[in-house]
């Protein structure tokens, strides 16, 4: 797995290569000083993993992730900053930890990307067998007691509700999951549902307008998230 380490302070930098250095599957293939050499770095060299400082020169750790979203693997802040961890799920920042590094909770956090790209391939190699027809394109959730089969096609958008989200889909169900919409996400192929809010992700094969602050699915209209704006504007 290839990383990549994006910190202004040289001190920092060198305890991260340091703890990385003890897990030999760990390649390291740059070290960026401020956030225009990590976008420079990261376009370019396409890491698995970004180990990265928030609050630094050039651009944030923050605007970096919401200008490149989607295309990182796993994102870890690394940070003396605990006041930017909620706005950093948002961006679905696989790890949020606290300077000074701690070598054991770094070590957690490892095994943890451990499993992820794990689980990860076994998700590409299910996808790079024969293509599926449209009727076995589907997904099982669970409301209730109730289990349901729905096809990608008919799912219209996802709406999050804190621990919940509610799917909408093209016969008129509102089902409610509990399931959070990242995790549902997750579930769903990758490109054909698009996250445009932190409260709302859409098929993206039932989008029909895209104005600055909304986008419009089936004739609803759903809000733009800023973050999501630049992301939002390239699809149509």
């Amino acid at each position: 797995m290839n990383y990549l380490i994006v910190d202004d302070n040289e001190f920092d930098r060198l305890a991260i290569l340091h703890e990385a250095s003890k897990f030999p599957f760990l390649n390291k293939i740059a070290v960026c000083k401020d956030g225009r050499e990590a976008f420079e770095s990261i376009t370019k060299y396409k890491p698995d993993i970004v180990f990265s400082d928030i609050q630094m020169p050039g651009a944030s750790g923050l605007e970096i992730m919401r200008t490149l979203y989607g295309k990182i693997p796993v994102t870890v802040f690394i940070t003396s900053h605990p006041e930017f961890a909620i706005e950093s799920y948002d961006l679905q920042i696989f790890d949020y930890i606290l300077k000074p590094l701690d070598p054991e909770r770094f070590a957690k956090c490892i095994s943890r990307i451990q499993d992820f790209f794990r689980l990860r391939k076994r998700i590409l190699d299910i996808e790079n067998q024969e293509e599926k027809s449209e009727d076995d394109r589907y997904i099982v959730v669970k409301q209730g007691y109730e289990k349901h089969r729905l096809h990608y096609s008919d799912i219209i958008y996802l709406e999050a509700m804190k621990d919940y989200t509610k799917i909408k889909t093209l016969q008129g169900q509102s089902l409610l999951i509990l399931e959070t919409i990242s995790r549902l996400l997750s579930h769903l192929p990758p490109g054909e549902f698009l996250r445009v809010h932190r409260s709302y992700a859409v098929n993206s094969g039932k989008i029909e307008c895209i104005a600055p602050n909304k986008i419009t699915v089936m004739g609803i209209d759903l809000p733009i998230g800023k973050s999501y704006k630049n992301l939002v504007s390239n699809i149509l």
